[in-house]
């Protein structure tokens, strides 16, 4: 089977996942306590668990390379969505220009990596995540707040995420591998991430209002942004850097076309904003990348491969 076959299909299971937390919710199985508890539960443990069982491989210079190869040009690719966005977003629209420039890379990148590239892959796809988690605690809040005094190096650098990549890369680079049982057991865990994650977006989705979800034109062309114009852009200077690794390509092309952060709903409740419009915006989005990423990528790997 095909790139766009496989992503096909690992969107249809995340959709069917994210019907099955939908109907928790509405059964009154699942509470809001319960999503706060998922959403605590795949932040501070189960992501950074993903990242540290990423880097359990061979050393080998080359991928270590590509490591920081993967992680320069996450910047760039978020650099440029941000100059992209304030062409087309007015500066008083936070939320939109925010969720125009992080992706789900975490509860919707990870899992279709995992499957269509394996575990290989997720050790690429954490050093865009290292980008994207840098960039969303700095520039990220500032957006959403407007506040530059909120930006800090402590957040920026010890949240779960960088401080489970960073014990990841340690082990990576000592050649510490963990032991069986261990190692069998955290990898356990990391299998929690994508039905985990897909629930929480199904409670986000019971608890909207879901004709206000598909009839705002505007949350429409902050997904058009987010899933086609900028996963072009970056497409096309991918194509003109000199990388020639096509595991890279993709994985950084799964991770620019994946639908809206799930953050742009949690950091806008936190930092100000309208949660419920962010999180309308994290759930069109996902429901129209089960169209367009198949197509992106479909696209990525013909050209890549060109």
């Amino acid at each position: 089977m095909n790139v766009s076959g496989i992503i096909s299909e690992q969107l249809g299971i995340m959709f069917l996942l994210i019907l099955f937390g939908y109907l928790l919710v509405k059964k009154e199985v699942l509470d809001t306590s319960g999503t706060k508890q998922i959403a605590s539960m795949l932040t501070t443990y189960i992501t950074p668990t993903i990242l540290i069982m990423s880097f359990q491989q061979d050393y080998e210079w080359e991928q270590l390379k590509g490591l920081f190869i993967t992680m320069g040009t996450g910047f760039l690719l978020i650099g440029s969505r941000i100059a992209v966005n304030r062409l087309v977003l007015k500066k008083e629209e936070r939320i939109d220009r925010y969720a125009a420039i992080f992706s789900n890379s975490a509860f919707v990148g990870i899992p279709l990596v995992m499957a269509v590239l394996g575990y290989e892959g997720v050790f690429y796809m954490t050093a865009y995540m290292t980008a994207t988690t840098l960039s969303q605690w700095t520039y990220g809040i500032y957006t959403l707040s407007g506040d530059r005094n909120l930006i800090t190096p402590r957040k920026a650098i010890f949240n779960p995420a960088t401080i489970g990549a960073i014990i990841g890369l340690t082990l990576y680079v000592l050649q510490i591998k963990l032991p069986f049982v261990v190692s069998e057991a955290l990898y356990t865990i990391g299998n929690l991430n994508t039905p985990l994650a897909m629930v929480l977006l199904g409670s986000y989705v019971a608890r909207s209002k879901l004709l206000e979800v598909f009839t705002s034109l505007k949350a429409y062309w902050v997904s058009l942004l987010r899933l086609v114009i900028l996963p072009i852009v970056g497409l096309g200077i991918l194509w003109l850097l000199p990388i020639d690794d096509y595991l890279i390509l993709m994985v950084l092309s799964i991770a620019s076309c994946a639908p809206i952060a799930v953050n742009t709903a949690l950091f806008s409740q936190i930092y100000g904003g309208d949660y419920e419009y962010g999180a309308r915006l994290v759930i069109l989005s996902t429901s129209l990348s089960i169209i367009t990423m198949p197509l992106i990528l479909m696209l990525s790997d013909f050209v890549f491969k060109l």
